[in-house]
């Protein structure tokens, strides 16, 4: 395709370059055969030209400007006047439906402010229809329950959120603006066919626990082994620094820099590792004691059978000695957890899940709040929800796309920020290939670019497509 503009019925008059923008002018070909105000057909005459500045989607990193030699018309019947119906262009924004569509899908990947910098419009424009199609895709979003469900919550806007995700399968279902029991039982209620349900992953929050027995009674419900280890790790940390402030400062900051020693497991620490270790746990018997408790901790999960794991876990209780039983910043809370979720923690070993995804999720939606301060709750929703769905392609061709990706391709496309360097948008980076990118006005030059799909579809000459080539134009 030869055509730098791309758009059916529209023919190319000229173009160039008003500093960093490209300027395209260009007229539509294809007259109204009836009239827009009255319906009748013919009778029709031109009534001059009308100019319409639209903008499109940035081409090579630069914003587009077109120059449209519209046509007005005016009806011999009725006497109305109207500019002709332009192919391909918005019908509320003076932007191509393709600059549309470029904004719905950045809109969930990149921030509005720099989508708005890059397409050279508001960001206020950027918002509007950002809006409109979080609210259509909200409306078209049917939430479901997995076989494996996962509920999980992270704090944004100096709230937490319930995040529900299907952590088998590791794709999220939904985010909801607070964690209270009656709107997650509310929730899990909205579901007529509840019994595909086979087990629920939470963290130590007993409202998910009550919610999902109130509406699944029986149903198995699993403590994330994940966050139990984490608090042995935070105990052995809290014994730590607590004997530390009764060191010397040069010893306890010596402490405080091998502390990833004490928090590896020792069956990974390498014979380096393991000599350090062992000459500073027979130097300080109670750092030696923490260590050994958080040692046996994970030994419970090693354990084959629910009845082994559950003789460790009430020999591991009873080895803890007096003095770490003592606040907070002892291995107390994790006595009082593993009492008090004695069941939910066994039950992992009857079914296996994890909600690991559904913690890692809880990065990505921070990571998100963080992008763009000021986003309302639906907007969050919909980045964590949606931002993957325009990429959905057959499994064959995303396996064949992303076999392509290094080590090295994945590096690269780091450093470029993920991004299409023709359109500046934000992409999977298995996703951006290697193209020959041929000048759009005179004084440039042939570049290679790193292209995502549309931009390369869009720029794709006929001439390369003969010589099995991926030059553009």
């Amino acid at each position: 395709m030869t055509d730098i503009l791309d758009l059916d019925g529209w023919t190319v008059i000229n173009k160039r370059l008003d500093g960093d923008e490209y300027e395209i002018e260009a007229e539509y070909t294809i007259s109204p055969d009836f009239c827009q105000k009255c319906g009748v057909v013919g009778g029709l005459y031109r009534h001059g030209p009308k100019p319409i500045t639209i903008r499109d989607s940035p081409i090579r990193g630069r914003h587009v400007r077109i120059l449209a030699r519209a046509k007005r018309f005016k009806c011999r019947e009725c006497g109305g006047t109207f500019i002709q119906p332009l192919g391909g262009i918005h019908g509320a924004m003076r932007m191509t439906e393709r600059c549309v569509e470029y904004i719905q899908s950045q809109c969930l990947r990149d921030t509005f402010v720099r989508v708005a910098e890059h397409i050279g419009c508001d960001d206020k424009t950027v918002r509007t229809l950002a809006g409109d199609y979080i609210e259509q895709l909200n409306a078209e979003y049917k939430p479901w329950l997995p076989e494996w469900l996962g509920i999980d919550e992270t704090q944004i806007d100096g709230k937490l959120r319930c995040i529900v995700t299907d952590v088998a399968n590791r794709v999220p279902i939904d985010m909801l603006p607070d964690r209270d029991k009656p709107l997650v039982t509310a929730w899990l209620h909205r579901f007529k066919d509840r019994s595909v349900v086979k087990g629920l992953a939470i963290d130590m929050w007993r409202p998910y626990k009550d919610a999902a027995q109130s509406v699944f009674p029986g149903l198995p419900v699993v403590i994330d082994r994940f966050h139990l280890v984490r608090m042995a790790n935070q105990a052995m940390d809290a014994v730590r620094i607590s004997l530390a402030k009764d060191q010397e400062k040069a010893v306890g900051r010596d402490w405080m820099r091998r502390k990833s020693l004490l928090r590896m497991r020792y069956k990974n620490l390498d014979e380096k590792g393991r000599f350090n270790l062992q000459m500073w746990l027979d130097n300080e018997p109670h750092v030696a004691t923490a260590y050994r408790l958080k040692e046996s901790f994970y030994d419970i999960y090693d354990a084959p059978t629910r009845a082994e794991a559950a003789g460790r876990l009430d020999a591991w209780r009873k080895s803890v000695p007096a003095d770490m039983k003592k606040g907070k910043k002892s291995f107390q809370p994790l006595l009082t957890a593993t009492r008090n979720w004695r069941e939910e923690m066994l039950a992992y070993f009857d079914h296996p899940i994890s909600n690991g995804y559904t913690e890692a999720l809880n990065g990505v939606a921070k990571v998100i709040n963080r992008a763009g301060r000021g986003y309302s709750f639906d907007v969050l929703r919909a980045r964590l929800l949606f931002k993957n769905r325009e990429r959905a392609q057959p499994p064959a061709v995303v396996e064949q796309l992303m076999s392509r990706s290094t080590p090295a391709h994945e590096t690269l496309m780091e450093a470029l920020g993920n991004r299409c360097e023709s359109c500046q948008g934000v992409f999977e980076s298995w996703m951006l290939e290697s193209h020959h990118v041929r000048p759009v006005v005179p004084g440039e030059h042939t570049r290679r670019l790193y292209l995502c799909p549309t931009c390369h579809r869009r720029f794709h000459t006929d001439s390369a497509s003969q010589h099995d080539s991926l030059s553009t134009q």
